[in-house]
């Protein structure tokens, strides 16, 4: 059966991130101001209360990089541009009987704060909708945030951690 067969019922249930029948597309920003990188503490599962980098899930038609634009925008309430692609992390969580739970592909950007900022005004993130914090992080403090799998995976592989 085509997708967009399925009743808006079908679709729902087909399109289910907790326990999915595929995997799904989530878009992220690493996105650093001096000798910080700012981080969101997760107010929803996957690893609610856990430490991330903005982002979210990629809509339906919308390129990768215009989605990890928007969701980072949206998490945060700063005004970004896009530098570039950085990884693709692929996360896969199975419970204890050894179903998959979760499965998402990860695509994420370094992206640049749009504006002037210095010491005396730096900027200020603010927490949206579904990030209960956002700040920005020292690098030299970043081992003591309890980060979720997936961005210290990222941040090894960006030499921060």
């Amino acid at each position: 059966m085509e997708e967009s067969s399925f009743t808006p019922e079908q679709k729902l249930k087909h399109d289910l991130r907790h326990y999915p029948v595929r995997p799904h597309v989530g878009v992220g920003g690493v996105i650093y101001w001096k000798d910080k990188v700012l981080l969101i503490k997760r107010k929803f599962n996957p690893d609610a209360g856990k430490w991330a980098i903005p982002g979210g899930h990629l809509n339906l038609g919308e390129p990768t990089a215009e989605g990890a634009l928007r969701e980072c925008e949206e998490e945060t309430g700063l005004k970004l541009k896009i530098r570039h692609q950085t990884d693709i992390i692929d996360r896969i969580d199975r419970d204890s009987a050894g179903n998959i739970e979760y499965h998402y592909v990860l695509i994420d950007y370094i992206m640049d704060l749009v504006g002037e900022y210095a010491e005396n005004n730096p900027p200020i993130p603010i927490a949206q909708s579904d990030v209960s914090e956002a700040k920005f992080v020292p690098f030299s403090d970043l081992s003591s945030y309890d980060l979720t799998y997936s961005v210290v995976e990222l941040f090894n592989r960006l030499h921060l951690l």
